[in-house]
Formats: C-alpha cells, structure tokens, sequence
C-alpha cells in the first residue's frame, strides 16, 4: 500500500470540503478577499505560496544552478537526471500539503525526491522502466540515512502500468511531473564518433540512457513512433489526473538528419490530442552546459544549452467526481 503518514507531516487535505472559487474571480463576500503579506491566499485552491512566490514562479525564463545534493554522485550515472531542487519548484507550484505526484519516466528518483523535500511534504508515486535506475534511486534513499523519505517506485513500462485500474484508478494524481525521452536513440557522431573522440576531447560524452527494454521509448524505431507512443502515454496520464490539475513535461528538442526538430512542440500537440490544454512553458538553461565545437569550421549547427518545461491542464469540470484514494504501491 502507499506509505503510511507520518506524524510530522501535514493532515491530508480533503479536497471534496474545499469550497471552489467563483470562476468570475470576483470576492464573493465569503470571508477575506486578499492575504496578509507574507501569507497565502485564503482562496488560493492549488498550492501553499505566498502570492509574491506565486508571481516569481511564472517568470517564463529559468537560469539554475544547483549544488551537488541528495546523492548527486549516484544519480549522475543517468545522463538526463534532474536536479530534485528544479522537481521541488513545480511540485510546489501545481500541488498543496500531502497531495500525490505521479512520474512515468522516473529514472533515478529526481521528482521522488523533489516531493519529499518540498517545504510540506508531498506524496509521489514513480514508475521506471529500467531496474539500474530504480536501483540508483533505493542506494541514494539509503545513502541519506533517513534525511529522505522513500517513495514508492514501480519497475515497468509504464504504458502497462498505467493500465493497471485497481492501482491506478481514474482521477486519483493531483500532479504529473515527468522528464521522459526526448527522441529514439539517435548516432553520436558529432561526440563520441572514433573520428573526434581521440583528437577533441572536448566532443566527449558519457551522455546514455540505454535500456535493452524493447518499450523502452528511446528503443522505437522512429521518431513518428516515438511520437504514437507519447500520445498513448499522455492519454493514460489524463485518465489517472484529477480535473483540472496539471500535467508538466520536460522536453529538449533534437539535431538530427541535418535538420532542427521542435520536439516540445510536437510533443505539445500529441498533448492536445490526448484532451490537455497548454498553458504555458518555462525555458531552462542550467548553467555551465558544456559546449562542442559541432559543425566548426564548416557550418552552423546549435548547442542545444536550454530545455523546455511544458504545462497543460485537464479541462475542469462541473461536477467533479468525488476524490479517489492514491495509487497503490507494492508493500
């Protein structure tokens, strides 16, 4: 079952209670219309910030650059691991006290990590296809000797996982962050080629994710498939999503057969498909990416130095269903 409570932690907020806001925005006369300095809205329904947090969130352009922390040595054995400070922000941002998270593409425990470090604890349930980078994620639990909590992390593709009605029931996650493959596995030949590798030791990279799991995305055949199967994750991700909550990917886009591809915005559209809306992205440059000499001396190819963090939302209803328990998680 999902982790018990623990006592220090914030009471589970029952949803169901909560009065919504009236949608014209206009104080209802129903208690105060704005927060004291320094405290939260008393009708802001979606997080714990202050509104002075709340704006400084939304600032479309983030520059970061995070120390070495919660078992960075461990889980920068993955490529594309993601600083859990940059997980914490977002977490922060689209969940209140103790709601759930849910990541599909958890590698080595990133946003797990950014739910238990949040400034009220919240509750994040991942699935991980590949057995290394769940494993990475128990050693780096154990290795906080009790400073992190364990969350539950599933081993599987989530495309099956999800499936799974009894553990995942419809309109059960408050949240979906995730930082899933941004392509099929493309060539290195502009790094580690044998041309370069010796001579430019700059055009190095020990950048690799593989898995030899065939619903591995990055194992597809192509980049249309690779697109299918986003879709097909996106749907199952709006069927567990509660209304109206938020769903938040992160994305880089690909050099590839001599041509630029905006993969975040195909992906966005793939999104659409599936019922979300888009409301907006963050462009990230985490600083002191390292830069290659690529197309030099011959032609212009880009340093892709910048990620993009796109949010959608499933449409509010009406009437929304009454709040379901959790995801499960083996005990």
């Amino acid at each position: 079952m999902f982790p018990t409570e623990k006592a220090s932690q914030p009471a589970l907020l029952d949803l169901s209670k909560a009065a919504p806001a009236p949608a014209s925005g206009k104080h209802d006369g129903q208690g105060p219309s704005r927060e004291a300095p320094g405290e939260k809205h008393p009708r802001n329904q979606l997080n714990e910030l202050t509104g002075q947090e709340w704006v400084y969130f939304t600032r479309s352009v983030l520059t970061t650059t995070y120390a070495s922390a919660y078992g960075h040595q461990l889980r920068k054995a993955h490529g594309a691991n993601k600083p859990p400070e940059l997980m914490k922000e977002f977490i922060e941002f689209f969940t209140r006290a103790d709601e759930v998270v849910l990541d599909p593409f958890a590698g080595v425990g990133g946003t797990l990590i950014g739910a238990s470090i949040a400034a009220a604890p919240r509750r994040a349930i991942g699935i991980e296809i590949n057995p290394r980078w769940a494993e990475t994620y128990r050693e780096v639990i154990a290795a906080s000797a009790g400073e992190l909590t364990a969350q539950p992390l599933l081993v599987g593709d989530c495309r099956e996982v999800l499936r799974d009605r009894e553990r995942f029931a419809d309109e059960s996650v408050d949240y979906v962050l995730t930082d899933p493959p941004y392509n099929v596995h493309l060539p290195q030949t502009m790094s580690n080629a044998p041309r370069y590798r010796e001579r430019h030791t700059n055009r190095r990279t020990d950048y690799n994710m593989r898995s030899e799991a065939a619903g591995d995305l990055a194992n597809l055949g192509s980049y249309a498939d690779y697109l299918s199967a986003m879709q097909e994750v996106l749907r199952l991700c709006y069927r567990v999503l509660r209304s109206g909550r938020y769903l938040t990917l992160i994305i880089r886009n690909a050099y590839q057969d001599g041509r630029y591809t905006f993969t975040h915005a195909e992906v966005a559209q793939r999104a659409e498909a599936a019922g979300f809306v888009t409301k907006g992205e963050h462009v990230w440059y985490q600083a002191g990416t390292r830069l290659r000499p690529y197309g030099y001396p011959f032609s212009y190819v880009p340093n892709i130095a910048h990620q993009h963090i796109v949010t959608f939302r499933k449409p509010p209803r009406r009437n929304s269903p009454r709040r379901r328990p959790p995801p499960t998680a083996p005990a």
